[in-house]
């Protein structure tokens, strides 16, 4: 019996559960294939774009999808570089391919093509996953047969067409709005290249935005085998020594440059401990507050933080007290005054070792300096065991109303 969740560390360990879930569907029928997805982080949901980037009220009341919809085939003709598209399912394929927002999901029948494009862009710090559907199955609670149907090809039916247009109606139509609610599988017209060569299939949203995730249940048509992060790297490997690699996957000279790039590029995890020369630990200088302590002998002009996320936006501080008590200390702990602006992480909880560091006691000067991008360096020696201490504004003006 198959399981909905599965780890596998190699390649050969990927081939062996794939191919044992295909017997376990399918049996010995050639004709019948699983569709695989790859996610370069395993807990990522299964949304298409137009479900991740905007929300129901936007997509209700806005008219979001069918504005992208005009917009792109209204500009479109003069920049595409592949055959025209010929109806309303072959511009919604072109869309998804160029990365408009859709409904659309990619699959593909390839299980190694899968697998590559979830560890394709993993450096190795998360855990990856590849999606394994059973199409027919869905399509059985979906469109009530076990059938994949291509949309806008010859040879539908005028009935077919009409019930796979239920999702995707016409732009601006009132009544005919998206009505469904389960997703359907579908195969696409191949108009673009690289349709073909990742054997690309399409699962298609309905109204329910967690259409595909219900259906990660025991017994059910949707099994997830997860490649831990530390072997991210290793199963990457193997495929480029298997032959898939970004040309295979990307057949024009920007996938070989990069294949080329890959190949002759080092692949090794990163040392956590790499150029860190200080820790955090409670501050001798603020009571009560965490400093930045040297955990070697730093010589002047050392650069500090290597590696730190250098990432950073900037609120209108007039905003911040107009929040609740504790996210006003935040702001007040942590960020940096420039211009009428406080400066913070993109997330307080990606804080990172300069955002604590402390103003220097009495007055003195202090052991740390910065330029305008924020990189920072040893202003001076510093032995083991100092704490850091810097000359910014850390927090707003309390009076600020």
């Amino acid at each position: 019996m198959l399981e909905p969740t599965y780890s596998v560390e190699s390649l050969q360990a990927f081939l062996g559960r794939a191919t044992e879930i295909k017997a376990a569907w399918f049996g010995d029928d050639p004709s019948s294939e699983p569709w695989f997805r790859g996610q370069a982080r395993a807990y990522w949901k299964l949304l298409p774009g137009l479900y991740r980037d905007f929300d129901d009220s936007a997509l209700e009341e806005d008219l979001v999808e069918d504005e992208i919809r005009e917009s792109f085939m209204i500009r479109a003709p003069i920049l595409s570089e592949t055959k025209a598209a010929s109806n309303e399912w072959e511009w919604y394929f072109l869309m998804q391919h160029y990365a408009a927002p859709t409904r659309l999901l990619d699959w593909t029948e390839g299980a190694l093509i899968g697998l590559y494009f979830a560890v394709r862009d993993n450096p190795g710090f998360y855990d990856a996953c590849v999606w394994v559907l059973n199409p027919y199955e869905m399509n059985s609670r979906s469109l009530k047969k076990e059938e994949i149907l291509p949309p806008g090809s010859i040879g539908l039916s005028k009935k077919e067409e009409e019930l796979l247009g239920t999702w995707l109606p016409p732009r601006f139509g009132q009544k005919a709005s998206l009505k469904v609610k389960d997703p359907v599988a579908i195969y696409p017209t191949h108009i673009a290249r690289r349709i073909s060569t990742q054997r690309s299939c399409f699962t298609v949203h309905g109204t329910d935005r967690e259409g595909i995730d219900k259906l990660h249940v025991k017994k059910g048509p949707l099994i997830k085998i997860v490649i831990p992060s530390y072997d991210v790297l290793t199963v990457k490997q193997g495929l480029i020594t298997a032959g898939v690699d970004e040309v295979t996957i990307f057949p024009d000279l920007d996938g070989l440059g990069r294949a080329v790039k890959e190949k002759w590029k080092t692949a090794k995890a990163p040392s956590p401990h790499a150029d860190v020369l200080t820790r955090l630990q409670p501050s001798k200088i603020v009571k009560g507050k965490v400093g930045v302590f040297a955990i070697a002998d730093i010589r002047a002009g050392t650069p500090l933080f290597v590696g730190d996320n250098e990432e950073m936006v900037w609120l209108d501080k007039n905003i911040i007290p107009n929040k609740p008590q504790e996210i006003v200390r935040l702001y007040k702990d942590f960020g940096i005054e420039r211009d009428a602006r406080v400066g913070c992480p993109p997330s307080f909880n990606r804080l990172t070792m300069p955002w604590y560091l402390t103003e220097p006691p009495n007055g003195s000067a202090p052991n740390v300096q910065y330029d305008e991008y924020y990189d920072f360096r040893a202003a001076r020696d510093i032995r083991k065991g100092d704490e850091l201490t810097a000359h910014f504004p850390i927090g707003f003006d309390k009076k600020v109303k």
